[in-house]
C-alpha cells in the first residue's frame, strides 16, 4: 500500500487527519510514531480523550526499529552510550594515528568521533564506501593522511563493535530494516501513523519507504509545509523526499478556529505572514502578542515567572503554558530558583553528568579515596553523601579538624576520622578489589549502599527531586554492568580505576520533572512542536542564542563535505548554516499559542554589557501596529508593589521603598550571669583590651563566644609564634654558651649557629602552611629575616642587654600586674636592662611598624607597649625608658614606639619623632594608664558598640552577620 503525505501550515488540523485515521483503524493495532518521550505520553492522553484507549501503540522511531527487528527475526545486542564511547576510545587507541594524534589525545575526541560515525551510519554509509569516498576527495595530496585516518577510525570502531558482539543504535536500525526487506510479509501490514515531525533522517525515511513500499503497510505521515513560504524553507527538502515516496497527498488549508476569540485575528495573522517576502498588512496585536525586555538572564526569567503566575491565578491550567528556550539546560538553575520561589509547578527535563549529582559526587569521591589520589575534601564529600552518616555533624567536625591540621590527602583525613571514630572499611574493600571485574562489582555494591542509605527501613515513594538520585543510581548501575559485559566480550579492553572513574563522571543522567498536565512545560522548540498551548513564552531571543549559529563538524566541515560530494557523490548533510532551521523553529514556537504569545529578549547581560535583540523579534514587530512591551531593568532588585508576583516579593518591594531604618547598635550586654562572670575575672589580657577598644563586638566574638576555627591558624600568626620561640631559645642559649647576653660582632657567628639549629629543632611545632612547598619557602624567608635581625643586633650601639625573655605576668599561676586599679595579664617578648632602666621590645613579623609610633597609640588603640612598660615598672622595679615594636621582616631596621631622648645608653638608630623628653614620656604613660582603666571599666560593665573601620585588619567588619553595622 502507498504512503499518504498530509501537509499544511501550523494549525491546519493535521493532527485530526492523522489521529482520526488511526482511530478508525484501532482494530488493526496501528502504531503512532512521535518525536520525543514527552510526546508519547501527551499523545496517549489525547488518544484516550478521543476514545482510543486500547489498540494503538505510541512509540518513537527507536521503539519502531525494535518492533521491526522483532518481526523480522533480527536479534543483536545493542551497545549503550557508555559501551559505544569505550569502544570508540579503544578503536582510536588501536588506529595508530599520526595526523590526528594530538587531537585524539584531547578530551572529547572519542565523543566527537562517535557523533560523526553516527552520522555516517544514519546515512547508511559502510566503512569501505566512506574510505573510497574520502580517498577520492583527498587524492594523493596533503589531505591523504588525514582522510586515511578518519576512515581508519570508522573502520576500527565497527571492527571493535563486531569483536564485542555489539551493534549501535544506528546500525541496529539499518540492519533491522535490511532484515525486514528480506521478509516483508512479517510486518503483517500493520498501519503506521507518523505525527509531529518536521524533518527525517535517512534511516527514518528508509523505514517509511520499507514499510509502505516493501511491506505494503498503510503509512500516513504529517509534515508542516506550505509551498512558497519562507518559514518552511528548512522543510522543503524533507517534503521533496517524502513527496517522491507518497502515492497520496493531502494538502490542508490553514484554520483559525482553535485560537481564543480575543486572540484569533492577531495570532492567525502572525502565523500566516511571519517571514513573508511581501509587505504584510499591520494589524493591532491587542493582548495576544507581547514583548518582554530584560536586563540580564535572571530578570528575564523573573518577568516570565511573574506573567506565568498571573495566568495560573486567572485559571489557566499549568499544562497549557509553555516556556521555550533554545537551550533549556543553560537556564535550568535560574528557572529552578525563580519558579521555585514563586511557587510555579513546572517540568523541565535536562541532562547532568553523574559527577554533578549528589549520589554521583559521593560515589566518585569514594573511588578517588580508595583507588586514586584522593584528597581530604574527597573523603568529606563521600561522608556527606545523604544517608552515609546517621549524624551528619560528624563530617563537619572532621572538616574542622582536617582544616586546622592542614590535612590535604584522603589518607590524612581518614587517620583523623579513625582516631576518634569507627574504621572506614568500605575504603579497604574497594582498595582490595583485584581485577577490573571485581572492581566494577564492588563499586556497584557500594553504589547500591549509598543510594539506599537515606531510605533504609522507610520504603518511601520517591517523588520530585528524590527521583533524580534514583535516576543517577539507575544510570550508574546500568553503566557498571555494561562495562562488565563489554570487558567480558572483549578482553583486550583496558579498564583501570582512572578510566572507570572518568567514564562514570561524564555519564549523562536525565534529571527534572516530566511534562504533566499540572506543570508548566519548560522546553526547547523541538519539544513543543507537536502540540499547542494556551500561552507560549519564547525566551532568549538574542543574537547567537535564538537564532543560534551553526557549528562546524570537527572532522568534515561543510566546505569539505561539498568537495567530498563533488569527488565521490557521497552526500552528507551541511551543518554550518542553520538560519533556515532556526527561522522554522521560531515559526513553530510562534504558532503554538492559542491565546497569548510573549517574545522575550534581553537588552544587556548580567554585567550591563549590551546584547543584540534577535531579528526574529523585529520580524514579528513588523506585522503589528505596535506590540506592548514589559521591561525589567538590571537595576530593579525588587518589583513595583503593584507588580510584585508573590507576598514575599511585595514585602521586599515595600521595604525597599519605605523609610530607611537602621537597627540600633547593641548598647550593652544584659545577661546577669555573663556580667557577673566579667566582673569576677581576676585579670584582663592586654590583647583583649586592644580588641575591645578597637570594636567591642569583635571582643565579644573573639573573647567571649570564641567560635571554633575551621581552618589552620593564619600563616602570619604561626610565623610570629615560631619567630618568638626561636629568638627566645637563641638568646637563652647564647647566654649559656658564651656567657654574654647581647649579640655582638664577636659572638655573631655563635648566635647565627644557635638560631639555625633552633629553627630546625622547632620546625615541626609550627605548621606555617598545609602545603609543604610553601612551608619550605616560609621557613627560608623567616630564616633570612631572623639572621638579618641578629646582624642588626650586633651592629647596635647600645649598652642595654636582653635580660628577660617572654616575661609572663598573671599567667601560669603568676600574680597579675595592677595598673591604675586594673589587674592585667600578658607576656612581654623581651626586656633589655641597663643600670636599673628597661627597654621593652615587642616583636612584629611584618615589614613595617610605622602605625605603632607613639603618636598613633591613642588613635589606633595601641595599649601593649605602654602596658608592658608599666608592668615592668611594677613587677621588676625597673624604670622604663623605651617601649618599641620591632618589625622583623623589614629590610632596614626601623623600630617604632616611645623612646626617652635623654638616655644615651639606648644608643642611636631611633626614629626622630619617637624620641620625647622625660616629662612627655611620663605623660604618655599616664594617659595610657587612664585609657586602660576606662577601657577595662567599660568592658566589665559590658558596654558595646560597633566600629567596623577598626574591626578587621583591612578596615572592614570582621563579623557583619553578628554586628549588622551599616556604617
Amino acid at each position: 500500500m502507498p504512503l499518504k503525505l498530509v501537509t499544511g501550515p501550523a494549525n491546519a488540523a493535521k493532527a485530526g487527519e492523522v489521529l482520526g485515521g488511526l482511530r478508525d483503524r484501532l482494530a488493526e493495532e496501528p502504531i503512532l510514531v512521535v518525536p520525543a518521550f514527552q510526546d508519547v505520553e501527551h499523545s496517549q492522553r489525547e488518544l484516550a480523550e478521543r476514545g482510543a484507549i486500547f489498540g494503538a501503540e505510541v512509540v518513537r522511531f527507536k521503539r519502531l526499529y525494535r518492533r521491526i527487528a522483532e518481526r523480522a527475526g533480527y536479534r543483536e545486542r545493542v551497545a549503550s552510550v557508555v559501551q559505544r564511547e569505550l569502544v570508540m576510545e579503544e578503536a582510536v587507541g588501536r588506529a595508530g594515528l599520526t595526523v590526528l594524534a594530538a587531537s585524539a589525545a584531547r578530551p572529547g575526541f572519542a565523543r566527537a568521533a562517535l557523533s560523526f560515525v553516527g552520522e555516517l551510519e544514519t546515512a547508511m554509509v559502510e566503512p569501505d564506501r566512506f574510505s573510497d569516498a574520502v580517498r577520492a576527495w583527498a587524492g594523493e595530496g596533503p589531505r591523504r593522511g588525514y582522510a586515511d585516518e578518519i576512515a581508519a577510525v570508522y573502520r576500527g570502531y565497527r571492527s571493535a563493535l563486531d569483536a564485542a558482539g555489539l551493534v549501535d543504535d544506528e546500525l541496529f536500525a539499518w540492519r533491522a530494516l535490511d532484515a525486514l526487506r528480506r521478509l516483508p510479509d512479517r510486518w503483517r501490514a500493520t498501519p503506521v501513523f507518523v505525527y509531529g515531525f518536521d524533518d527525517f533522517d535517512d534511516l527514518q525515511l528508509d523505514a517509511l519507504e520499507t514499510l509502505s513500499d516493501r511491506c505494503g503497510a498503510d503509512v500516513v505521515v504529517s509534515l508542516p509545509f506550505e509551498p512558497g513560504r519562507e518559514a518552511f524553507r528548512a522543510v522543503a527538502e524533507t517534503h521533496s523526499r517524502l513527496s517522491a515516496l507518497a502515492f497520496e497527498r493531502v494538502d490542508l488549508e490553514p484554520l483559525d478556529d482553535h485560537y481564543a476569540s480575543s486572540s484569533r485575528e492577531a495570532l492567525h495573522h502572525l502565523e500566516r505572514t511571519l517571514f513573508s517576502t511581501d509587505v504584510p498588512e499591520r494589524l493591532p496585536a491587542g493582548s495576544a502578542v507581547r514583548l518582554h525586555s530584560a536586563g540580564g538572564e535572571r530578570a528575564e526569567v523573573e518577568l516570565v515567572g511573574a506573567e506565568v503566575l498571573k495566568l495560573l491565578r486567572e485559571g489557566v491550567q499549568p499544562g497549557d503554558v509553555a516556556v521555550v528556550f533554545n537551550e533549556p539546560g543553560r537556564y535550568a538553575s535560574l528557572v529552578e530558583q525563580v519558579f521555585g520561589a514563586y511557587g510555579i509547578p513546572f517540568s523541565m527535563v535536562h541532562a547532568l553528568p553523574l559527577r554533578q549529582t549528589a549520589l554521583g559526587r559521593g560515589l566518585l569521591a569514594l573511588l578517588r579515596c580508595a583507588r586514586l589520589e584522593g584528597t581530604a575534601e574527597d573523603l568529606l564529600t563521600w561522608l556527606r553523601t545523604p544517608g552515609r552518616l546517621d549524624q551528619p555533624h560528624l563530617a563537619d567536625r572532621l572538616e574542622a579538624e582536617v582544616r586546622k591540621r592542614g590535612a590535604q590527602s584522603a589518607t590524612e583525613a581518614r587517620e583523623a576520622w579513625e582516631a576518634a571514630r569507627w574504621p572506614l572499611e568500605d575504603l579497604d574493600r574497594l582498595s582490595a578489589a583485584r581485577g577490573t571485574a571485581a572492581l566494577l562489582w564492588e563499586i556497584d555494591r557500594l553504589l547500591g549502599r549509598l543510594f539506599t542509605a537515606p531510605h533504609h527501613r522507610r520504603a518511601p515513594v520517591l517523588s520530585g527531586p528524590q527521583l533524580d538520585d534514583a535516576r543517577a543510581y539507575d544510570a550508574a548501575h546500568r553503566a557498571l554492568n555494561e562495562l562488565g559485559n563489554l570487558l567480558a566480550a572483549d578482553p583486550e579492553v583496558v579498564l583501570d580505576a582512572r578510566r572507570v572513574h572518568d567514564t562514570l563522571g561524564e555519564l549523562a543522567v536525565r534529571v527534572g520533572e516530566n511534562p504533566q498536565p499540572d506543570r508548566v512545560q519548560v522546553a526547547s522548540p523541538r519539544e513543543v512542536r507537536a502540540r499547542r498551548f494556551e500561552a507560549v513564552f519564547v525566551c532568549g531571543l538574542n543574537e547567537g542564542e535564538f537564532p543560534r549559529g551553526g557549528l562546524s563538524d570537527p572532522f568534515l566541515p561543510d566546505e569539505d563535505r561539498r568537495r567530498l560530494a563533488a569527488a565521490s557523490e557521497l552526500m552528507l548533510p551541511l551543518r554550518e548554516d542553520r538560519m533556515e532551521r532556526e527561522r522554522y523553529l521560531f515559526y513553530v514556537c510562534a504558532s503554538r499559542a492559542e491565546r497569548l504569545l510573549v517574545l522575550s529578549s534581553r537588552y544587556c547581560d548580567e554585567e550591563g554589557d549590551p546584547e543584540a535583540q534577535s531579528f526574529f523579534v523585529e520580524d514579528a514587530r513588523e506585522l503589528f501596529d505596535a506590540l506592548p512591551e514589559r521591561r525589567r531593568s538590571l537595576s530593579e532588585v525588587t518589583w513595583e508593589p503593584e507588580d510584585a508576583p508573590t507576598s514575599a516579593e511585595l514585602e521586599r518591594s515595600l521595604a525597599a521603598r519605605g523609610r530607611r531604618t537602621q537597627e540600633p547598635e547593641p548598647a550593652a550586654l544584659t545577661s546577669e550571669a555573663l556580667l557577673a562572670e566579667l566582673a569576677s575575672k581576676e585579670a584582663v589580657a592586654a590583647s583583649a583590651l586592644e580588641k575591645y577598644a578597637d570594636c567591642p563586638v569583635k571582643w565579644v566574638v573573639d573573647s567571649l563566644l570564641r567560635p571554633e576555627a575551621l581552618e589552620p591558624d593564619p600563616e602570619q600568626m604561626v610565623r610570629g609564634q615560631y619567630a618568638h620561640k626561636v629568638l627566645e631559645r637563641t638568646y637563652t642559649r647564647l647566654r649559656e654558651e658564651t656567657t654574654t647576653k647581647r649579640v655582638t660582632a664577636a659572638n655573631l657567628a655563635d648566635a647565627e649557629r644557635i638560631l639555625l639549629s633552633e629553627l630546625e629543632a622547632h620546625r615541626g611545632e609550627f605548621r606555617l602552611s598545609p602545603k609543604q612547598t610553601r612551608v619550605r619557602a616560609a621557613v627560608r624567608r623567616l630564616e633570612f629575616d631572623l639572621l638579618r635581625f641578629l646582624r642588626w643586633e650586633a651592629e647596635a650601639e647600645t649598652l642595654f642587654e636582653p635580660e628577660h625573655l617572654e616575661l609572663e605576668f598573671g599567667l601560669g599561676g603568676d600574680e597579675p600586674v595592677e595598673v591604675a586599679g586594673v589587674k592585667l595579664r600578658g607576656k612581654v617578648d623581651r626586656v633589655d636592662v641597663f643600670d636599673g632602666q628597661a627597654l621593652v621590645r615587642d616583636y612584629k613579623t611584618g615589614k613595617r611598624a610605622d602605625s605603632y609610633k607613639w603618636a598613633d597609640w591613642e588613635k589606633e588603640n595601641r595599649f601593649q607597649a605602654a602596658l608592658y612598660m608599666l608592668a615592668v615598672r611594677d613587677r621588676l622595679g625597673l624604670a622604663p625608658v623605651a617601649g618599641v615594636y620591632e618589625p622583623l621582616g623589614s629590610e632596614v631596621r626601623r623600630p617604632r614606639g616611645l623612646v626617652s631622648k635623654d638616655v644615651e645608653a639606648l644608643g642611636t638608630g631611633w626614629v626622630k619623632t619617637d624620641l620625647v623628653e622625660p616629662e612627655q614620656f611620663e605623660q604618655v604613660l599616664t594617659q595610657a594608664q587612664e585609657r586602660i582603666s576606662a577601657t577595662a571599666e567599660r568592658m566589665r560593665r559590658g558596654e558595646l558598640g560597633c566600629d567596623p573601620d577598626k574591626c578587621g585588619f583591612d578596615g572592614t567588619c570582621s563579623y557583619p552577620s553578628i554586628c549588622r553595622s551599616e556604617d
